[in-house]
């Protein structure tokens, strides 16, 4: 069999003194690595606060947009709850010309004499009561387009000023 060679104290001691440097160079890399981690990690943080703050900007937009938009419909809504009252006269209306009709046709059964004394007080009620026949007003329905019509386009617009002033931050 061969003989083992031992190697010498001084090539020990020269691969010890290489490992110890090799040892030193990567702790100084380690370090010059964990600055770079450290910031790249605090640059995520504060970055993704940012982030969430400039959606959260859009947000508080789109509600207060939403709102806006909502609170002007029901304002509309309610002025053209004109037209309910409209219906409601219209109804009231609807029930003395019944009344009316039903008086007539009795009267007509009733005696040839006693018709035409009524007739005259009966004639002067109808015409009291026959307005003009009432009219649907123009313009009485929801404006449906104004309020959905571009609708995305419209608040798109208006996210233009704040996307401006973000960028510009």
């Amino acid at each position: 069999m061969g003989q083992i060679i031992f190697p010498s104290t001084e090539e020990v001691n020269t691969a010890l003194k290489s490992l110890q440097e090799k040892h030193k160079n990567n702790e100084k890399m380690k370090g010059e690595f964990e600055k770079p981690v450290q910031h790249i990690k605090s640059q995520a943080d504060h970055t993704e606060r940012q982030i969430k703050q400039q959606f959260e900007k859009l947000h508080q937009f789109l509600r207060d947009e939403e709102e806006a938009t909502i609170t002007a419909l029901r304002e509309e809504e309610e002025q053209k709850q004109k037209m309910k009252e409209k219906l409601e006269e219209l109804n009231r209306d609807i029930s003395a010309l019944s009344h009316s009709i039903r008086d007539m046709e009795e009267m007509m059964k009733a005696s040839d004499v006693c018709f035409l004394k009524e007739f005259p007080v009966s004639m002067e009620r109808v015409q009291i009561s026959s307005q003009p026949d009432p009219q649907t007003p123009s313009g009485a329905l929801i404006d449906v387009p104004r309020y959905l019509g571009n609708l995305p386009f419209r608040v798109w617009m208006k996210m233009q000023d704040i996307v401006q002033n973000i960028g510009s931050k």
